[in-house]
């Protein structure tokens, strides 16, 4: 029997089981006049080795000229940007893992919420290097103090579904079976809902698949056009209507909208969110998301929006270098050298969801990009008052 027909067995195994057994994965504690959740997104580098140059730069337009399919992971891993990115990307990781589990240490956080790109630079499959990846770059780098048996509420980002259907069920159905922190619903969906229940509140959150409802993502030429994205582009109308149902049947004190891309941004807001986002307005609800590699606060239409995009490599353009470009950017946290890493927590209760954000000093040897007097104290706060309809 042949290695890949046992790994195609063990594969169907365990996504047969994933459904009955997501009942083990962990959950926030209930009942605490006060939660604390850390916000946490675009931090996978660890452990992505980028294909060499030699075939980046003169094999594969070869192969492309002669009309040779290339995989969409093959492609994204080529991307010169990143390849150029990844020494400092892996180092940032490892330094803001240490930074979050402190701030979380001081602050008792009971659970993570992902807003997505837990895996640069073309997501995990059930494979031997999606398996290592795993490991080294979500496993082995959260694993003690803080992170030692506290929940991560998943959210898939642009970067984890380059593989297809292959990375999507990966997340969604394989680790949670592999670890237990690593929650993602209890249906094995890219989309899904959970409360946070305290001692006189409730916090009702949806996840969706943001990747679905961009345009841009089914031109021809996009490296996240692939059979799984067009299928749930074909039919986003699932995810609304899942939002829409879930916020109009919660009776909750607060409501959240978990996705990976913006909606308000410092750089291009993504308006194909827009039936998503009307949905938020009508419930007084609060988005979180990441994509833009920074932290940053927006508020529109009556809406806060949290960025948190800033665990793994920051860029400086990804908040248009610390210039408000409205008065809807209440908050950037970046300057003209760079952005800072770090984090957003929501300390939520009755009353208040107390928002904070952490950036991380970036100290070097030759300097500092961005200096924080005390990064163990926020460097932005924002209360959010108004509850949920």
């Amino acid at each position: 029997m042949g290695l890949q027909y046992v790994g195609a067995i063990v594969l169907t195994a365990l996504l047969g089981q994933a459904v009955g057994l997501k009942a083990n994965s962990l959950v926030a504690p209930k009942g605490a006049e006060v939660l604390t959740v850390g916000i946490i997104g675009d931090y996978g580098w660890t452990g992505w080795v980028p294909i060499p140059d030699h075939f980046c730069r003169e094999v594969l337009p070869r192969l492309t000229a002669a009309g040779i399919e290339i995989p969409n992971d093959i492609a994204k891993d080529c991307d010169p940007d990143d390849k150029l990115a990844i020494g400092n990307a892996t180092a940032l990781q490892l330094d803001t893992s240490a930074y979050v589990g402190q701030i979380c240490a001081i602050k008792n956080c009971s659970a993570f919420i992902s807003v997505g790109d837990n895996f640069y630079e073309s997501g995990v499959t059930l494979s031997s290097g999606g398996i290592a990846r795993f490991e080294q770059a979500w496993v082995g780098m959260y694993n003690e103090g803080a992170f030692d048996k506290t929940p991560w509420y998943q959210c898939l980002g642009n970067h984890d579904i380059v593989p297809g259907q292959a990375g999507v069920d990966f997340q969604t159905k394989v680790a949670p079976l592999y670890d237990d922190r690593w929650y993602f619903g209890t249906k094995g969906l890219p989309y899904y809902t959970y409360d946070l229940v305290g001692a006189d509140w409730t916090a009702t959150f949806v996840v969706v698949d943001s990747d679905c409802y961009l345009d841009s993502y089914q031109k021809k030429s996009s490296v996240y056009k692939n059979s799984y994205t067009s299928a749930c582009h074909n039919n986003t109308q699932v995810q609304t209507d899942f939002l829409n149902t879930t916020f109009s049947n919660s009776n909750a004190t607060w409501k959240f909208l978990q996705l990976h891309h913006p909606y308000a941004s410092a750089t291009g807001n993504e308006t194909d969110l827009a039936p998503l986002i009307k949905i938020v307005e009508k419930h007084n609800a609060v988005v979180l998301n990441g994509h833009d590699h920074c932290l940053g606060h927006f508020f529109l239409n009556n809406t806060n929006f949290i960025l948190s995009g800033a665990a793994g490599f920051p860029e400086a353009a990804a908040c248009n270098n610390g210039t408000a470009p409205g008065p809807y950017a209440r908050y950037l946290g970046a300057n003209n050298l760079t952005a800072a890493n770090g984090f957003v927590t929501m300390d939520i209760s009755r009353d208040t969801v107390a928002v904070e954000y952490y950036a991380r000093d970036m100290q070097f040897e030759n300097g500092d990009l961005f200096p924080v007097k005390s990064d163990l104290k926020p460097s932005y706060t924002f209360n959010i008052t108004q509850k949920a309809k």
